[in-house]
C-alpha cells in the first residue's frame, strides 16, 4: 500500500506545473552558478598565482643573507578552492591576503581587484540555491500533503481501507522526497558538467567525496521543510490557510533568523572594527615606551642568564624589541580572536534555523568559510614558528655570529646578531596551505550534521502526532 501511496503521489507532482516550473528554475541557478563559478575562479587562481610567484621570488632574493629572511614580509593569498561552486562561504567578504615576517603577523585584509562601487550579489553557490529555493519547493510539493486530500475527499476513503496512518504519511514523505530529489540531481548534474567541461579545475576523489557528502546534506535540509509543510497540512483544514502559513514560516526560518543572528552579534559582541585595533596597537606603544623610561628592561638584562656573556650590552635592546613585538603580534590575535567571536556567536544564536548548520556543515567539507581562515592563521602561525627554528639553526653554523634574534633589523645589521651568509632557497620553508581530510571535516562538522537530524527528527515527530489525532471528515 506504501508503495502505491508513493506513485500517487510522484505522478501527481510531476504533472503538476508547481514541479515543471520548479525544475526549470532550479536547473537555470544551477547552470548560471557553474559559469559564474568558472569565471570567477579562472580569474582568481590566475591572481593567486601571480602574487605566489611574487613572493617566493622575493623570499629566494633575502635567502643570500640568512638575516633578512627574518624581516621579509611575506604576502600569503588565499589559494581559491575547487569546491567554491558547492559552499561558496561568503569567500568574497572573509580576508584573504596575510603579511607577516619572523616577529609579526600583520591583520588580514581583503585586496580585491573588482569595482567596490559595484553593488555586490549573494554568493549563488549551491547552498544558497538549496537552502533559499530547493527549500520553499519543499513546502510547495508538501503543503496541500494531508489537507488537500482532505478537501478533495480522497483521504477519507484512503483510510476506510484499513490504510494505516503511518503508511500513508510515510508514502507522502518518501513521494515528496523522490519528486524534489529529481530537481536537485539534475541541477547539480548540470552544473558540475558545465564546472568539469571547463577545464578550469580537476576534481580529486577527494573532492567526489566530499561533493557527495554535501549533496546527501541538501536531501537532509530539505527533509526538514517537507516534514514541515508535512505537520502544517495535518494542523488545518483548507491548503489555502496551509500555504499561507507556511509562507511566513518560510521566511522567518531562511530569511529573518540568519539575518537576526548577524544583528544579534554585533549588538551584543562589540565592535571590534579597524578603528578599535589602532587605538589598542598605539596603547601598545605606549605602554612599553612607558615600562622602557622606567626601567624594567635593564633590571631584566642585569638578571638574565646571559648577563655576563658578550652580548651583554645588547640585552636591554633584545628585550625590550622583543617584548614590543610580542605584545603587538598578540594584540593583533586577540582581535582577530573577537572578530571570529562575534561572527561565530550569530551564528550559533541563528541555529535554531536549519539554515545555518546547513550552511556551516557544507563549507566545511568544501573548505571554505570562517572555520578554512581560522585554520589558515593557524597554518600561518606554525609556518612562523618553523621558519624561526630554520633561521636558528642555521644561525648556529656560524662562527661570527651572536646568535641573538631580535625584532629589528636595524640592530641585527649593526651588532652582526644573525649570520649574513647566504644559505640555499630550496632549504628555506615555504608555506603551503594544507586542506583537512574529510575525516577531520566531517568531525568539525558533527554537530551541525546533529542538529539537521534533530530537525528532521522534531517534525517527524509533530507531523505524525498531528495526523494520528487528525479529523479527515
Amino acid at each position: 500500500m506504501i508503495g502505491h501511496i508513493i506513485r500517487k503521489e510522484i505522478l501527481e507532482n510531476l504533472l503538476s506545473w508547481r514541479f515543471v516550473l520548479s525544475l526549470l528554475l532550479v536547473i537555470c541557478l544551477f547552470a548560471a552558478s557553474g559559469f559564474l563559478f568558472v569565471s570567477t575562479y579562472r580569474r582568481q587562481s590566475h591572481d593567486y598565482w601571480s602574487e605566489t610567484n611574487k613572493n617566493l621570488a622575493g623570499l629566494s632574493e633575502q635567502s643570500k643573507q640568512l638575516y633578512k629572511l627574518a624581516f621579509y614580509k611575506q604576502t600569503v593569498w588565499r589559494k581559491p578552492k575547487p569546491l567554491t561552486f558547492c559552499a561558496g562561504g561568503f569567500e568574497r567578504s572573509l580576508p584573504d591576503w596575510f603579511h607577516f615576517d619572523l616577529f609579526v603577523q600583520s591583520f588580514p585584509d581583503v585586496r580585491s581587484r573588482s569595482n567596490f562601487l559595484l553593488p555586490r550579489i549573494v554568493d549563488m553557490d549551491w547552498v544558497f540555491i538549496v537552502s533559499l529555493i530547493l527549500s520553499f519547493v519543499a513546502l510547495l510539493l508538501a503543503y496541500d500533503s494531508v489537507c488537500g486530500e482532505k478537501e478533495d475527499g480522497t483521504l477519507c476513503m484512503m483510510l476506510a481501507s484499513s490504510t494505516p496512518r503511518y503508511a500513508v504519511l510515510l508514502g507522502k514523505y518518501v513521494g515528496a522526497m523522490i519528486t524534489i530529489g529529481i530537481p536537485l540531481l539534475t541541477g547539480i548534474s548540470v552544473g558540475i558538467i558545465i564546472v568539469v567541461t571547463s577545464n578550469v579545475i580537476v576534481l580529486t576523489a577527494h573532492d567526489w567525496l566530499c561533493v557527495s557528502s554535501i549533496v546527501l546534506f541538501s536531501f537532509l535540509y530539505v527533509s526538514v521543510f517537507v516534514f514541515l509543510g508535512i505537520f502544517v497540512s495535518t494542523r488545518v483544514s483548507h491548503s489555502a490557510t496551509s500555504m499561507v502559513v507556511l509562507l511566513f514560516v518560510w521566511v522567518g526560518l531562511v530569511i529573518l533568523i540568519p539575518s537576526l543572528g548577524r544583528l544579534t552579534s554585533r549588538v551584543f559582541s562589540g565592535r571590534p572594527g579597524q578603528l578599535t585595533l589602532a587605538k589598542k596597537l598605539l596603547d601598545v606603544d605606549d605602554n612599553i615606551i612607558a615600562d622602557l623610561r622606567a626601567g624594567r628592561f635593564n633590571r631584566e638584562a642585569e638578571a638574565h642568564p646571559q648577563a655576563n656573556s658578550p652580548i651583554k650590552k645588547h640585552l636591554r635592546d633584545t628585550l625590550w624589541f622583543n617584548t614590543w613585538s610580542d605584545a603587538k603580534n598578540r594584540t593583533i590575535q586577540e582581535h582577530h580572536r573577537q572578530m571570529i567571536s562575534q561572527a561565530l556567536a550569530g551564528r550559533r544564536f541563528a541555529c535554531i534555523s536549519p539554515v545555518i548548520p546547513f550552511q556551516r556543515a557544507s563549507e566545511i567539507i568544501a573548505g571554505t568559510g570562517i572555520e578554512r581562515v581560522m585554520n589558515l592563521r593557524d597554518q600561518i602561525k606554525r609556518y612562523q614558528a618553523g621558519l624561526k627554528d630554520y633561521i636558528l639553526s642555521k644561525d648556529k653554523e656560524d662562527p661570527n655570529s651572536l646568535h641573538l634574534l631580535v625584532a629589528n633589523v636595524w640592530r641585527i645589521e649593526k651588532w652582526n646578531a644573525i649570520s649574513k651568509e647566504a644559505v640555499r632557497f630550496d632549504s628555506v620553508p615555504k608555506f603551503q596551505e594544507r586542506n583537512l581530510a574529510l575525516g577531520q571535516s566531517l568531525k568539525l562538522a558533527i554537530w551541525d550534521i546533529g542538529l539537521l537530524i534533530l530537525f528532521n527528527l522534531v517534525f517527524f515527530t509533530a507531523a505524525f502526532v498531528s495526523f494520528l489525532r487528525y479529523d479527515v471528515r
